[in-house]
């Protein structure tokens, strides 16, 4: 979580600093849809978009047709607060040329790094608390102060690639378990897409969907992010796929298991013997419940559990809701890869009470809880992901009010 607060601080960081920073002076530059962008190895996701085109659609939607007074102050405020100007030495950024933001995990340097191109040119390497220049190229770290030795590993670990970027688009390229794919973030009013290469065929089995599901390769970095002393973090060591419907949750007022989703989830090991592993080390870890065969109590849940195929784990929170028969209804997959449904259920709590308020309370909740219910819903393809918002949305200004919350976080 902590990670995607990071992430998140520094989008809006960035966004927000295009904006204050030669905004006047820039404007009226027209860049070249060719442009030129740094690469890493080592990064789990890079963005890449145009600056002048990207403060031209955030000016025109929250100027002319948002038109929202609280939000336009509560920007001010953000900006007063921040110190990239100061962190950057007055360096002055080139609107015409491309702005990256990266997520880099590596031993020397695992923090979020953005670069962009200086209107001045070093012809030797500059360091800066927060920054190293070379000729024009700056690569800033916001978040943390970067050492020499970080910033000369950068300089030499980056490769540089020939890239189109257009208006109203976003270049990714992201690594997910060492296969590097890359594709677009597009929008347009109320409507928001990621389209990539069209998928390969790969007829899989998964959970037939319903409220918001998610199917897909399991990414072994997020088993990383995960502590070591969360007791559930065994049961997806060895995962290689995952399948999901989720209906959201409710609170109870059980002290061991105060929140009660509601899901049913198919879990696809490596082998047969990783999903035994898998199994015999949540029973361990949780020897006070008492278990039977395919079921144990929670809290005020009795999960359901089966295994479905000599690989395969089934597990939901009400077996008279998502499978009376005893069997999950399953459905094969094109793409092995499929997104759909109502955002909304991830953030959607019933039986909160007082606690509801203080939910409301914490920022980060309150602002992805507002994104999601703003949307419609989320259908996916072989050619990527599209996000429909409900009439009246505008997606530049939902997304940059959810990540100025976070960003104050």
């Amino acid at each position: 979580m902590n990670r995607v607060k990071e992430i998140v601080f520094v989008l809006a960081l960035g966004i927000l600093f295009i904006l204050t920073v030669q905004l006047t002076l820039s404007i009226s530059e027209k860049p070249s849809t060719n442009q030129r962008i740094p690469l890493f190895q080592e990064a789990t996701f890079e963005l890449s978009a145009q600056p002048v085109s990207l403060v031209k659609e955030l000016l025109t939607t929250e100027l002319f047709q948002v038109k929202n007074q609280a939000f336009l102050n509560q920007l001010r405020q953000f900006r007063s607060s921040n110190r990239s100007a100061n962190q950057l030495d007055g360096i002055d950024i080139d609107m015409s040329q491309a702005m990256s933001f990266m997520l880099l995990d590596a031993k020397v340097f695992s923090k979020v790094l953005i670069h962009f191109r200086a209107k001045q040119e070093a012809e030797q390497e500059t360091f800066g608390k927060h920054y190293v220049h070379f000729g024009f190229d700056v690569f800033y770290s916001p978040s943390a102060a970067l050492s020499k030795t970080q910033a000369r590993w950068i300089l030499q670990q980056v490769r540089w690639k020939e890239q189109v970027i257009l208006a109203k688009q976003i270049v990714v390229h992201q690594n997910v378990n060492g296969q590097t794919s890359e594709g677009s973030i597009q929008w347009d009013k109320n409507e928001l897409s990621y389209v990539t290469r069209p998928m390969k065929t790969n007829q899989t089995l998964i959970l037939s969907p319903r409220f918001f599901h998610y199917s897909n390769q399991f990414p072994k970095k997020v088993l990383n992010a995960i502590p070591t002393e969360l007791s559930l973090r065994c049961l997806l060591e060895s995962l290689n796929r995952i399948s999901l419907n989720y209906d959201g949750g409710k609170l109870t007022e059980d002290e061991q298991f105060p929140f009660a989703p509601s899901f049913e989830v198919l879990l696809e090991y490596e082998n047969p013997q990783a999903m035994e592993r898998a199994v015999s080390n949540v029973q361990s870890n949780f020897d006070s419940l008492e278990w039977k065969e395919q079921e144990v109590s929670l809290g005020s849940q009795l999960i359901f559990f089966k295994r479905t195929s000599t690989k395969t784990l089934y597990i939901c929170s009400d077996k008279a809701q998502f499978c009376p028969s005893g069997n999950p209804n399953l459905t094969r997959c094109q793409t092995g890869f499929l997104c759909q449904g109502d955002l909304g259920r991830l953030t959607s709590i019933k039986n909160t009470g007082w606690a509801g308020l203080v939910l409301d309370m914490i920022p980060a909740f309150r602002a992805s809880k507002e994104l999601f219910d703003g949307t419609k819903e989320i259908k996916s393809s072989k050619e990527g992901i599209e996000i429909i918002f409900k009439p009246g949305k505008e997606v530049l200004h939902e997304l940059l009010k959810t990540l100025v919350v976070y960003g104050q976080e």
